[in-house]
């Protein structure tokens, strides 16, 4: 009894989601913000030709600095603590643990170029409400309400950021991979995103100007591949790394695939596809290359999470290491910028 009983304790002393190591990462995450506040990396907030029209008129009321390091600082918390409920409530990633909230946390704290806030900040937030109607809905086909709201969701974010429409094509292999795309589902979808684009028109109409319609459909056509596009090597990088490493913790997760039921493991996969998908669009698109690296981030942090859930040591080591190579690659894109 005494023997297991250090055995426990060593392994719950070792726990990532223990308070120790949630105060340091938080700490961590907030001297990297302070850093980025400090030599004023991103401010001032300004559009340009692959921003939405919306997005550009919002940068107009960002001109205090104080006040959009700070929006840009509680979006990024709002965003985790928003994937740590989907993990309460629908049990990802296995164990009472902070993983997913921590992980998303450091990922993009850990990244300047994600300073303070952009068009990806507050797509994100309305990506994971649908991720999270999507998965309230699973083999449930009559839930045409959460389909609904799903893309409403992606319609308005939209409006902020075009191309969060490019994720729809995902949702609807989700919504078949668990089984609610029928005839009502589907037009439920449409109808929610109709509904936002319908009170867009009746604005357009009202002023007589649908360049918001022009500069959407702009937004989504103008391709220009990251690897062709003068881009430096430490743009893509680390993305670059961070999928070959979510393809590695994937694969160390279906090896453990008994130990989890039919709907973590569609869940899962829908993670990774769209942090496959996400990570393919940002080598297109490279002016918004960045929002769509956030979005990544997201599918990163859920299954590295899984991966680490256990508290052995080889999960509190990769965590620190991993930590180790974040404020790394901080100091040289610093260096850098």
């Amino acid at each position: 009894m005494r023997g297991h009983s250090g055995t426990y304790k060593s392994k719950k002393g070792l726990s990532i989601s223990s308070l120790p190591n949630m105060v340091f990462t938080f700490l961590v995450c907030l001297m990297c913000w302070y850093v980025g506040y400090d030599l004023r990396i991103g401010f001032p907030v300004t559009g340009s030709d692959s921003t939405s029209l919306i997005w550009d008129v919002f940068c107009g009321f960002l001109t205090d600095r104080n006040f959009v390091y700070l929006a840009g600082f509680s979006l990024l918390l709002l965003s985790a603590s928003f994937i740590q409920r989907i993990h309460f409530i629908f049990m990802i990633v296995q164990g009472k643990t902070t993983l997913p909230f921590l992980l998303f946390f450091l990922l993009n704290s850990a990244n300047p170029d994600f300073y303070p806030i952009h068009p990806g900040s507050i797509a994100i937030f309305l990506l994971i409400f649908a991720i999270f109607e999507l998965f309230g809905s699973y083999q449930n086909p009559s839930s045409t309400g959460r389909i609904f709201n799903l893309m409403v969701s992606i319609g308005v974010g939209s409006l902020i950021w075009p191309h969060l429409l490019l994720f729809i094509p995902v949702f609807l292999i989700g919504m078949y991979q668990f089984r609610i795309l029928n005839t009502r589902t589907f037009f439920a979808g449409i109808l929610g995103l109709l509904t936002v684009f319908w009170f867009v028109l009746g604005w357009c109409v009202w002023k007589s100007d649908f360049t918001v319609f022009t500069n959407l459909a702009q937004c989504l056509s103008e391709i220009h591949i990251v690897f062709t596009n003068e881009s430096r090597l430490s743009v893509w990088l680390k993305p670059l790394f961070f999928f070959f490493l979510m393809i590695v913790l994937l694969f160390h997760i279906s090896t453990q695939e008994s130990e989890r039921t039919i709907r973590t493991r569609h869940f899962l996969t829908f993670i990774f596809m769209l942090g496959f998908y996400s990570f393919i669009l940002s080598l297109l698109y490279a002016p918004v290359f960045v929002d769509f690296e956030y979005l990544f981030y997201l599918s990163v942090s859920i299954i590295a999470s899984c991966s680490l859930s256990g508290n052995g040591i080889r999960s509190y080591l990769f965590y620190y290491l991993l930590i180790t190579l974040l404020i790394g690659a901080y100091i040289l894109k610093l260096w850098i910028f």
